[in-house]
């Protein structure tokens, strides 16, 4: 985009910028400045919680409540509708932790209501007449591992075991330091996470959501001399325009940036999460969308599309600046902050786009209002079944989350986690069972590749106001209406 300008301000004639400038109100239009969120955390909380159903759950969804819920108290907003949905996790609690068989235990899920509940500072051995901690603390393995009970089997994973650590960490006998310790002993040899906790380390795949969320626990557990290889990692991993993707070979997305965000903002690597936190505000709408979308967070780009709900839920506390070990429920105000736009200052990414396109992103962050970003697509799966595989692919049936095993591939039924290989948002525990999902197979999956209407999206962005009054007044001059055409379109396509 900026090769573009560079060429557009190239082949004006300097008598039709004259010209243009000599025109009564060019001189105002050319210093107006774009309108911004002025608390892209806060906006986004609103926006979630103008989402909810009743204003108190994601329709039924556990996991996806149980995300807005940490999300609100990490901006200290909307405390009042945080109550009522933690009231509604304790009320169908049951449902989450045992998945409809009494015998059953989801240790992803009872660790995950474990961690809101402490947040709101809710009583962990009566959430709803569950002991959450006692429940979790059943699930421990000798080895250290939380795992699960029931007929389906053990699918627990580095989901599992992060979010026990850090709901036990809450507690006054804290997680036991077994658990702390078989977190840490999964870490792969480059320093990353695998979601994986097979041992076998010829197969340690690390991946960006997990090395987040397990670098987050170890934090939350004062480990960091642990979690500094993790911080490594990710700083590495770091993709040119400042996000994550759920690998290497991967676009960047809101739900990997965001854990990768929070992990490194927690760990005292300011710079990095300041990058990313402006790739994540570039793909978030913004002042110059209608006022029903702006503060929802897209997965790839900045759409309030069905897949913006999820996505926003988890990016909220990175843009608070806030790791899931400090989040604290208490002490916030009640109602929802209002949505308020004012003077941007050229560093608040894309949020100003009007039809997509996440500006800033694909400059680092630094571009304000509409930089074209390789958007991917957000398109995989957005309605059900939007994960990888859990443990290689079978049934999750676990609050595990995170994201599809590259090393093992498959496919799994549910919800179990962030985007996987497939290119869509999930939960932060993944126990949903929401539908199929086939690895690689949706839009924007972990092969990096564009949707077949993805490419290079459209910023919104307006023609620069000479050129535009330039092109009105001298009509015959159809090369400048063509090149104001081009930008409106966004450029270059694939």
């Amino acid at each position: 985009m900026r090769t573009l300008r560079r060429r557009a301000a190239a082949v004006l004639p300097a008598a039709l910028i004259a010209t243009a400038l000599a025109l009564p109100g060019a001189t105002a239009r050319a210093d107006e400045t774009p309108q911004q969120l002025l608390s892209p955390a806060e906006a986004a909380a609103t926006w979630a919680v103008g989402k909810l159903t009743d204003d108190t759950h994601a329709s039924a969804d556990h996991g996806l409540t149980a995300d807005i819920v940490m999300g609100l108290a990490a901006t200290g907003t909307a405390g009042s509708t945080a109550e009522r949905a933690t009231d509604w996790l304790a009320a169908n609690a049951g449902d989450y932790i045992h998945r409809g068989n009494p015998d059953a235990v989801n240790a992803g899920g009872t660790a995950k209501l474990a961690l809101v509940a402490a947040i709101e500072h809710r009583d962990l051995s009566d959430f709803g007449g569950h002991d959450l901690a006692g429940l979790l603390l059943d699930r421990v393995q000798d080895t250290g591992r939380f795992s699960d009970a029931g007929p389906a089997g053990d699918m627990s994973n580095q989901f599992t075991q992060s979010l026990g650590v850090l709901a036990l960490a809450r507690t006054a006998e804290g997680a036991p330091e077994s658990t702390v310790e078989f977190l840490a002993s999964t870490r792969c040899a480059d320093g990353g996470y695998p979601l994986s906790l097979r041992r076998n380390p010829d197969r340690c795949t690390s991946d960006t959501d997990s090395t987040g969320m397990a670098v987050q626990a170890l934090l939350a557990v004062d480990r960091t001399a642990d979690a500094a290889p993790g911080l490594d990692w990710l700083e590495a991993q770091q993709q040119e325009n400042g996000g994550w993707g759920y690998n290497a070979a991967s676009a960047a997305n809101s739900n990997s940036t965001a854990l990768a965000v929070q992990a490194l903002a927690g760990g005292g690597r300011d710079a990095a999460a300041e990058r990313g936190t402006a790739w994540l505000r570039g793909v978030q709408v913004g002042c110059s969308a209608v006022a029903a979308d702006r503060g929802a967070v897209g997965y790839m780009e900045p759409v309030a599309d069905g897949m913006a709900l999820r996505a926003t839920a988890q990016v909220i506390p990175a843009l608070a600046g806030v790791a899931l070990g400090d989040i604290d429920g208490a002490g916030g105000a009640a109602e929802t902050a209002p949505i308020a736009c004012g003077p941007g200052e050229g560093g608040d990414g894309g949020g100003d786009s009007t039809v997509g396109g996440a500006g800033g992103a694909a400059d680092g962050g630094a571009d304000a209002g509409g930089a074209d970003v390789t958007a991917g697509g957000a398109d995989g799966g957005a309605d059900g079944g939007l994960d990888g595989g859990s443990e290689g692919g079978a049934d999750s049936g676990t609050d595990t989350g995170g994201s599809g095993d590259d090393a093992t591939g498959g496919t799994s039924d549910g919800d179990t986690g962030d985007q996987g290989a497939n290119g869509g948002p999930g939960d932060i525990d993944g126990s949903d069972t929401s539908g199929t999902a086939t690895s690689g197979t949706a839009g924007g999956g972990a092969s990096g590749g564009l949707t077949p209407d993805g490419g290079l999206a459209n910023t919104g962005a307006n023609p620069v106001p000479l050129v535009a009054a330039a092109a009105m007044l001298l009509a015959a001059g159809s090369g400048v209406y063509l090149l104001a055409r081009q930008r409106r379109r966004g450029g270059l396509r694939p």
